[in-house]
C-alpha cells in the first residue's frame, strides 16, 4: 500500500461537491483535517516563503503594465493531464504511470523516478519512469512527493527500510508497535498482515509530518483507520504499543508542544492529526461526555412534510484504508450494508437483512465520519462503539455515560485486518472479517425548547466471523431512533403501578372481609380467607393494571399521531410497559379462572311451590279402599333448569360480531397502520414513502381503542335492546312466575340470590286455556302482585341466610356428597335418596320462604349506601334471623357471564393484545382469541354448570339438554 506524501488537494477535490457555507476564497484552501477553510499564507501551499499551486495546476507569471508587479496566477492543467517537475508546464502520464485522482502520474516509487525534464530545463519530449541503478534509490523528492533524480544508497546493497509501502532511509529508527490481534472468530491471537506492513510506517511518516510540517495527511489518516479497525482497543491504555495507544500519545505529545489549531471551534487541536477521541484530559472544550451529548443545536424541526426542518441533513466524509480523502456526499449507505436510512424526522427505523461471508469480502473497507448539517455549519456526531472495553473495569460498555469513549470514525466492513502475517505475503489468508452487525442512530430532543435536538449519537456494535464459514449468513441490523431528554416512561409507570397496587390492596381486603362474613369464617386469618385475599388481589390489580395500559398506550396514540411540533417521542425502553401487559395478562388469566370455577360451583335449588290438585286415584298395587295423591310434574323444574343452563354463558355483547368488526377496522379500513413508529397518521400506506415498523405502545393502544369503542356501542345497544325490546334477564324471571317455581342460589356459605318465582295465580300444572285466563287476569290486576312482600313487585333479592338454616340444608345433602363409590352399584338406593334429599330441601327452603319454619327466619330490607358500594355487608343480621336485600337490579347476574362483562371484556382485550405481542398479527390474534374463549373456556364453563346443576339442584343430568 502506498502513501501519498505530500498530498495537497482543493476544496473542490477533497469535497467532490461545494458546501455553500464553505467555499474557499482563492486565497485558501479546504483542510479535511480541520474541516475549514486555511488561508495560503498559513497553509500547506506556502513554504519557506515560496508559494506553490497545487498538483493539477501550473503556474503562470505576468507582468502588470500599471505597476510593473509579477503576478503569479495558477492555471489548472486540461483533463487527463498532471503538473511537471517545475510546475510550469502540463504533461500527459505515460502508460506505465497513470494520473492519480491527486494529480501526480504514479509510478513505483520504491524503485523508480519519474522523468518529465531534460537536464537542461526543457521539457521531455516522453515522460517516463526510469529505474535507479544498483546502489542508488529513489530520491529529491518534489512538494507533491514525487523522487526526481536517484540518490545514492547509505550502503552497498542499498537495503531500505520498506514500511507503509514507502522505502525509508537506514539510518531512521522506528518505534515499537504491536502487529497481534484477538478475534472471537479465531482460536489464538494472531499477527496481522495489515498492521505488520503499515503500523510503523505510518506512525514514523505521520510523525514526521508533524514535526517537519510536512503535508502528509494520509500517513496520519491511515494511522487513525488503523487504531478505528482495532475498535476494542480505542478507550484501552494498557498496551502502550497499540495503533490506538500510539496515536494517544502523539496527539498527547504535540498538545504538551504547543501545536495547535482551532477545530470544529474547538482551539488547540494538534494540526494534521485527525480528530478521532473525545479526549478531555487533552482538549477542555468540552468538560465530560454528559456536555458533549446534551449540547443544544439551534435549529427547530418539525413533523410537517414538504419542510426542509422535516428531515435531518446529514453528511458523510469517507476515508479509504490508506487515508484518502473521499467526496463528501449525503449520507445514504454509509449506515448499513443493505438499506439508506429513512432521515424523515421523528421516523423510526429498524431493518434487517443478511450476508453471506463471501460478499463481506467483497466489500470494500471504508471509514465515515458524519456531520450535521445546520444553519450554515456542520456538527460532527459522536460515535460510541459498543465492543470498546471499559478502562477501569475492562468490560464492555456500561449504561455510565461518563465511562463511554466517544470517538469520530467508523467502518462497515474490514476484510483487512483479518489476514495473517507470512514471510510470503501470497501464502497469506484471511482468517476472519469483521463487520458492523448493528448501527444505531439515536436524536434526542431538548428538554428545554421544543424542536431542538441534542448532538446525535451514532452506537455501533461490531462483530467478527470466521472466513472460512464462507456460505454462511451473518445478519446486520440498522436502527434510527428518536426520544425526548427528561422522557421517564419506567419512572412514570413505576409510579402509576405503586398507585393501582396500594388500591388494589384496599380493594382485596375489603373484599376478602366481606367473603370471610359471607362465608362465616370465625378464624381472623384462615388459609381459605388468605388465599381468596390473593385471587381478589389478581382481580382487583389486573382491572387497574388495564386501565394504566389504556391511559399510556392512548396517550402515546393521541399526542404522538397529533403533534405537529415535537412534543412526545415514543419510549425507547419498552421493558418497563411490557412488564404490565404481561403483568396484567396474567393477573386477567387468574382473574379469568377463578370466575371459571366459582360461576360453576355455587349452590343452587328449584324451589317447586305447585301443589297437587288434591284428585285420588288408586294405584295398580293398592287394595280397593287404597288411594293416593296425585304427583306434581318435574317438567317445568327441567325446563328452567334448561333455560338457566342457557342463560348461563350469555353476555351482554356479542363476541363474535366484536372480533370480526375489530378485524375489519383494523385490517380493511387500515387503523392497524396508525400504530407505525412513525409521526405520520395514515390508514394506506401508499400514501407514504416510508411505512416504519409497529409500536407495541401504538398497537397495544389500537388494540385496546378500538375495542373499547365497539364494547361501549354494543353496551349502548344491549341497553336500547333490553329496555325497549327484549330484555332476556327479565324473561326468565317471568318464566319462573308462569312455571311456578323460584331459583335459590348461595354463592357463599350464607350468601346468595333469590328469585321469587311463586305463581300469583296459584299453580301451573294446567292446561293453555287455564294459563291464558290466570294471565288475563294478572293483566287486569285482578289478583295479587307477584313480589316476595305484600303488594310488591320485588322479585329478585340478595339474601343472608341464617347459619341454622344452612346446617339443615348440608344436613339434608351430606348423603348426597359423601357417598361411596362402591355404593354406585346400588343405582336404585341412590335415586331414592336422591328423590328424598329433593323433597326435604324442597320442602326445607319453601318453608323458609313461607316462614312456617318456628326457628328460622328473615327480614327484607335495603342495602345501605356504603354496602352497595363495597358489595358487602356491614351490618349483623338479627341473632336467628336472615335478610333478604331488595335487589334494585338484578344480582343474581353474579354468577353468570351476564353480570361479569367487564371481567370478560379486559380479559378479551388483554388476551388479544398479549397474542399480538407475540405474533404481530391481529388477525391470528383474534382467530386463537375466538378459539380460547368461545371454544374452549365456553364450552368448559357449559360442560361445568350443567354438571353443577344436575349436582346440586338434584336433576337427573339426562335431562339437561
Amino acid at each position: 500500500m502506498k502513501i501519498i506524501l505530500g498530498l495537497l488537494l482543493t476544496a473542490k477535490i477533497v469535497l467532490g461537491i461545494d458546501f455553500p457555507d464553505y467555499q474557499c476564497l482563492k486565497s485558501q484552501f479546504y483542510n479535511p483535517i480541520s474541516l475549514e477553510c486555511t488561508d495560503l499564507e498559513t497553509g500547506y501551499l506556502e513554504k519557506d516563503g515560496a508559494t506553490f499551486c497545487n498538483a493539477t495546476h501550473k503556474f503562470d507569471y505576468t507582468q502588470e503594465t500599471d505597476d510593473d508587479q509579477i503576478k503569479f496566477e495558477c492555471t489548472k492543467c486540461g483533463e487527463g493531464q498532471a503538473v511537471s517537475e517545475f510546475g510550469d508546464i502540463c504533461i500527459v502520464c505515460p502508460t506505465e504511470a497513470p494520473l492519480t485522482n491527486s494529480g501526480i502520474c504514479k509510478c513505483d516509487f520504491n524503485t523508480h523516478i519519474f522523468v518529465d525534464t531534460e537536464i537542461d530545463g526543457t521539457a521531455a519530449n516522453s515522460p517516463a519512469c526510469t529505474e535507479c541503478s544498483q546502489g542508488f534509490e529513489p530520491g529529491f523528492r518534489d512538494k507533491h512527493g514525487v523522487p526526481r533524480k536517484c540518490i545514492k544508497c547509505t550502503n552497498d546493497n542499498c537495503q531500505c527500510q520498506y514500511k507503509a509501502g514507502y522505502c525509508f532511509p537506514s539510518v531512521y529508527q522506528f518505534d515499537r508497535v504491536d502487529e497481534d490481534i484477538s478475534s472471537d472468530a479465531v482460536a489464538n491471537p494472531m499477527r496481522s498482515r495489515l498492521l505488520e506492513n503499515n503500523l510503523a510506517g505510518v506512525l514514523k511518516l505521520c510523525e514526521i509530518s508533524i514535526s517537519e510540517k510536512r503535508n502528509n495527511i494520509t500517513a496520519c489518516q491511515m494511522l487513525t483507520n488503523l487504531c478505528v479497525l482495532l475498535h476494542s482497543q480505542l478507550g484501552d491504555r494498557s498496551n502502550p504499543y497499540s495503533a490506538c495507544s500510539l496515536l494517544k500519545t502523539l496527539t498527547t505529545t504535540q498538545f504538551s508542544g504547543g501545536i495547535g489549531v482551532i477545530l470544529h471551534r474547538r482551539p488547540g487541536w494538534v494540526e494534521r492529526i485527525p480528530w478521532l477521541l473525545y479526549d478531555y484530559t487533552v482538549d477542555s472544550s468540552y468538560a465530560d461526555n454528559v456536555q458533549v451529548l446534551e449540547e443544544e443545536i439551534e435549529q427547530f424541526y418539525t413533523f410537517e412534510r414538504g419542510l426542509n426542518t422535516s428531515t435531518l441533513d446529514i453528511q458523510v466524509i469517507s476515508y479509504t484504508l490508506e487515508g484518502e480523502v473521499l467526496p463528501i456526499s449525503p449520507l445514504s449507505d454509509q449506515l448499513s450494508l443493505c438499506a439508506e436510512p429513512v432521515l424523515r424526522f421523528g421516523t423510526t427505523l429498524s431493518y434487517s437483512c443478511s450476508f453471506s461471508v463471501a460478499k463481506l469480502q467483497a466489500k470494500k473497507t471504508l471509514f465515515h465520519e458524519l456531520y450535521l448539517q445546520v444553519e450554515g455549519e456542520i456538527v460532527p456526531i459522536p460515535v460510541l462503539v459498543e465492543n470498546n472495553l471499559d478502562t477501569d473495569t475492562g468490560t464492555q460498555t456500561s449504561g455510565d455515560i461518563d465511562s463511554w469513549t466517544l470517538t469520530r470514525r467508523f467502518f462497515l466492513v474490514d476484510n483487512q485486518i483479518g489476514y495473517e502475517y507470512k514471510d510470503n505475503q501470497e501464502e497469506s489468508t484471511g482468517l476472519f472479517i469483521r463487520y458492523a452487525a448493528k448501527i444505531t442512530l439515536s436524536v434526542t430532543v431538548a428538554e428545554s425548547r421544543k424542536g431542538n435536538i441534542n448532538v446525535p449519537l451514532l452506537r455501533v456494535l461490531y462483530d467478527d466471523v470466521s472466513t472460512s464459514q464462507r456460505d454462511s449468513k451473518v445478519e446486520t441490523k440498522l436502527e434510527v431512533v428518536y426520544s425526548k431528554s427528561g422522557e421517564q416512561l419506567k419512572d412514570d409507570l413505576g409510579i402509576a403501578v405503586g398507585v393501582v397496587g396500594f388500591l388494589g390492596l384496599v380493594y382485596a381486603m375489603i373484599k376478602a372481609v366481606g367473603y370471610r362474613r359471607r362465608n362465616n369464617i370465625i378464624e381472623d386469618c384462615s388459609c381459605r380467607t388468605i388465599s381468596c385475599f390473593v385471587l381478589f388481589l389478581c382481580s382487583g390489580l389486573g382491572s387497574l393494571f388495564f386501565w394504566v395500559i389504556a391511559g399510556t398506550s392512548w396517550y402515546y396514540l393521541c399526542i404522538y399521531k397529533g403533534q405537529s411540533a415535537v412534543s412526545v417521542f415514543l419510549p425507547l425502553d419498552l421493558n418497563p410497559f411490557r412488564a404490565v401487559v404481561i403483568s396484567c395478562f396474567v393477573l386477567s388469566l387468574i382473574s379469568r379462572l377463578h370466575f371459571l370455577f366459582t360461576s360453576t360451583s355455587y349452590d343452587i335449588f328449584f324451589i317447586d311451590w305447585e301443589k297437587p290438585k288434591g284428585k285420588f286415584i288408586p294405584t295398580s298395587t293398592s287394595t280397593k279402599n287404597e288411594e293416593t295423591l296425585t304427583s306434581v310434574s318435574i317438567w317445568r323444574t327441567y325446563f328452567l333448569a334448561n333455560e338457566w343452563n342457557e342463560l348461563h354463558a350469555i353476555r351482554k355483547i356479542n363476541p363474535i360480531f366484536q372480533y370480526m368488526a375489530f378485524l375489519f377496522f383494523t385490517e380493511y379500513i387500515g387503523l392497524k397502520h396508525l400504530s407505525t413508529s412513525q409521526p405520520d397518521a395514515f390508514v394506506d400506506p401508499s400514501t407514504v414513502e416510508y411505512v416504519s415498523q409497529y409500536s407495541l405502545v401504538l398497537r397495544v393502544g389500537i388494540i385496546f381503542g378500538v375495542m373499547f369503542v365497539l364494547w361501549v356501542l354494543q353496551r349502548l345497544y344491549n341497553f336500547l335492546y333490553e329496555r325497549f325490546i327484549c330484555d332476556q334477564i327479565q324473561m326468565y324471571i317471568d318464566l319462573c312466575s308462569i312455571s311456578n317455581v323460584s331459583v335459590f342460589v348461595l354463592s357463599d356459605t350464607i350468601y346468595g340470590y333469590y328469585i321469587h318465582g311463586r305463581a300469583v295465580h296459584g299453580h301451573a300444572d294446567a292446561d293453555m286455556a287455564e294459563i291464558v285466563t290466570a294471565l288475563k287476569r294478572e293483566e287486569d290486576n285482578l289478583c295479587s302482585k307477584r313480589g316476595l312482600g305484600p303488594d310488591s313487585e320485588q322479585q329478585t333479592f340478595d339474601m343472608v341466610i341464617p347459619i341454622l338454616l344452612r346446617t339443615n340444608y348440608n344436613r339434608i345433602t351430606l348423603p348426597l356428597t359423601s357417598r361411596d363409590i362402591s355404593s354406585q352399584r346400588n343405582a336404585k338406593s341412590d335415586t331414592e335418596k336422591q328423590i328424598a334429599a329433593y323433597w326435604h330441601i324442597n320442602r326445607l327452603l319453601s318453608s323458609f320462604i313461607d316462614r312456617s319454619l318456628d326457628d328460622i327466619d328473615y327480614t327484607i330490607g335495603d342495602k345501605l349506601f356504603l354496602e352497595n358500594l363495597f358489595d358487602m355487608e356491614i351490618r349483623e343480621p338479627p341473632p336467628g334471623k336472615g335478610v333478604l336485600y331488595n335487589d334494585r337490579g338484578q344480582s343474581f347476574e353474579n354468577v353468570l357471564y351476564y353480570g361479569n362483562e367487564w371481567l370478560l371484556f379486559t380479559w378479551d382485550v388483554i388476551l388479544i393484545a398479549m397474542i399480538d405481542y407475540s405474533t404481530q398479527h391481529f388477525t391470528l390474534a383474534v382467530l386463537l382469541a375466538w378459539f380460547i374463549n368461545e371454544v374452549l373456556l365456553k364450552k368448559i364453563s357449559e360442560w361445568r354448570c350443567q354438571k353443577n346443576v344436575g349436582d346440586k339442584a338434584l336433576i337427573d343430568e339426562r335431562f339437561l339438554l
